[in-house]
């Protein structure tokens, strides 16, 4: 909660978590719930929740409330997920999860709408403060995870942005499947960035990264290089310098991202929050 009320009196735009199952993370949903109680402007988003892992009608009441609690402040990241353990602990599958994730998306968006879940049922409340509840920004790197932000979002969020073109390259699919559509406007365009103030931090938080990733050999997704190629805290070049993370952002802000998430994962010292605030604000 001091993370929280400290990246909210520092002035960033917006606080993330992940959603996991089979890892040592909080549950995001219940987390943010908490943070909105400590604070008053900061957006509050899932980056991203794994929408195939919940029930699509209590998942959609539980964002309702989430976002009827912050005084809608809330962005819901979704993506279908793609690590079987946590589907086995969710008791769901995992090879009809994109059809479901189709599917729960109706049902969510009727839901928020206030009309009946399902034929003769409902409406479900609470009614979220975002009229048809809160925008969706979604993840994923195929073509039909893409197709789904025409259809119902508002924008996308990359992983890890170590490989800048290559986020800047399936934003192009992107922008491509939103004209196609019909949408008028552009869509939201987030990173996330690996760092961490001071090199002790650093390492933390590449060690953090690389145990994260490690299902894939240690790299993120869009990382350069082949996957299982990388070896140690110090193959992930991690920025820890205000210098190197400004810079960072910079490759960022030049191919359109709107917003950057900083990560410092494996970092505890919540003071992390005010040296990256006077690094980058």
């Amino acid at each position: 909660m001091e993370w929280a009320r400290r990246a909210d009196s520092a002035g960033f735009s917006s606080l993330s978590l992940l959603d996991r199952v089979v890892y040592d993370n909080f549950d995001p949903l219940i987390t943010l719930a908490a943070a909105a109680a400590v604070t008053e402007r900061i957006r509050l988003m899932t980056a991203i929740l794994i929408v195939p892992l919940h029930s699509a009608g209590i998942l959609a009441k539980e964002v309702a409330s989430l976002d009827a609690i912050s005084n809608g402040r809330l962005t819901l990241g979704v993506a279908v997920g793609n690590r079987k353990d946590d589907f086995l602990v969710a008791g769901t599958t995992h090879s009809d999860r994109g059809r479901r994730f189709d599917d729960q998306l109706i049902q969510m968006k009727r839901i928020w709408a206030g009309e009946s879940a399902e034929d003769g049922v409902g409406p479900v409340g609470p009614t979220p403060v975002q009229v048809e509840g809160p925008p969706l920004i979604f993840g994923g790197r195929s073509e039909r995870a893409l197709m789904r932000i025409a259809q119902w979002g508002a924008g996308y969020v990359t992983g890890s942005v170590f490989d800048v073109p290559g986020a800047r390259a399936t934003f192009d699919i992107v922008e491509r499947v939103w004209r196609d559509a019909g949408r008028e406007g552009e869509p939201l365009f987030i990173g996330s960035l690996t760092c961490a103030i001071g090199k002790a931090e650093a390492e933390a938080t590449a060690e953090a990264s690389q145990h994260y990733y490690s299902y894939q050999g240690g790299r993120p997704a869009n990382a350069p290089g082949q996957p299982g190629s990388a070896t140690g805290a110090d193959s992930l070049k991690t920025p820890s310098t205000a210098t190197a993370i400004r810079e960072k952002l910079k490759e960022c802000e030049a191919v359109g991202m709107s917003e950057v998430f900083l990560r410092p994962a494996g970092v505890t010292n919540p003071e992390q929050v005010d040296r990256l605030a006077e690094a980058v604000l």
